[in-house]
């Protein structure tokens, strides 16, 4: 079995004469908790909407879980799990409606679907929520039903577009929480945010995009400790990053202030 779970080479998107992404490549394992990071319009969304087929790409090529977007979309579809950004919950219906009439797109019987779906609001602690109409919820009850909605299928990988941007600081911690559990289950994390700290708390593997380019590729400890020592006289290569370490009373940049100043080079 092929050791990655997404395989993406060479990925070019154009709009007109606007390159979206430039040449993108990247691979992550199975298991992985990977994240895209980057400012706003750097292009993260556009490679997330790319891998779960909602825009096609200029050039290059894909390999998921072993299949071809190309060639196996649908079965894709079926093992992915999608959060995107923008909040498309039927705000008609019922918490556990949603669930359940989205749980139909995937062929779930009746009475698997409501145990999955019954699971899942115990999960993200929204089942006291159950019989609520959407459009009363709150936006962090909110993110939490686009993630739960996500599980329905028992996907392999899911996929999270910048999912606790505009929550407060509570909300964010409780989702960031349960994504640790997804991913210490075994599902294969991959999420963007702008948000540094975030993803200093959440990636072991990242890539830092700016104006469609990759700018930084690598482990979040290789990306800090070499980013680190390139700034601090006589560390040497092997140094393992510490945060409490201040390698010589000298202060360790934080994700945040490396991604800055390659921005400004």
């Amino acid at each position: 079995m092929n050791d990655y779970a997404i395989s993406v080479e060479n990925l070019t998107k154009f709009y007109n004469d606007f390159s979206a992404l430039n040449n993108i490549s990247f691979k992550i394992k199975r298991g992985d908790f990977f994240g895209i990071i980057g400012p706003n319009g750097a292009g993260k969304t556009t490679i997330l909407k790319i891998l779960y087929s909602v825009v096609i790409p200029s050039a290059g090529s894909i390999d998921m879980l072993g299949l071809s977007p190309t060639n196996d979309a649908k079965k894709i579809k079926s093992r992915l799990g999608v959060v995107p950004q923008d909040d498309n919950l039927d705000e008609d219906l019922s918490v556990f409606e949603n669930l359940i009439i989205y749980s139909m797109y995937f062929g779930i019987n009746k009475k698997e679907s409501f145990r999955r779906a019954s699971e899942l609001l115990d999960f993200f602690s929204i089942a006291e929520k159950k019989n609520s109409k959407v459009v009363n919820l709150s936006g962090g009850y909110r993110r939490r039903l686009l993630i739960a909605r996500a599980l329905i299928n028992s996907p392999d990988i899911i996929i999270l577009d910048e999912p606790t941007i505009g929550l407060d600081p509570e909300y964010r911690l409780n989702i960031w929480n349960k994504l640790k559990l997804l991913n210490k289950s075994g599902i294969t994390i991959l999420m963007s945010t702008h948000y540094m700290d975030e993803a200093e708390k959440l990636f072991r593997n990242v890539i830092l995009l700016n104006h469609g380019e990759i700018v930084l590729n690598g482990s979040m400890d290789y990306i800090l400790n070499k980013n680190n020592n390139d700034n601090i006289d006589g560390a040497s290569d092997n140094t393992a990053y510490k945060k409490e370490d201040a390698y010589n009373n000298k202060r360790l940049k934080s994700l945040e202030e490396i991604f800055m100043d390659i921005v400004k080079k």
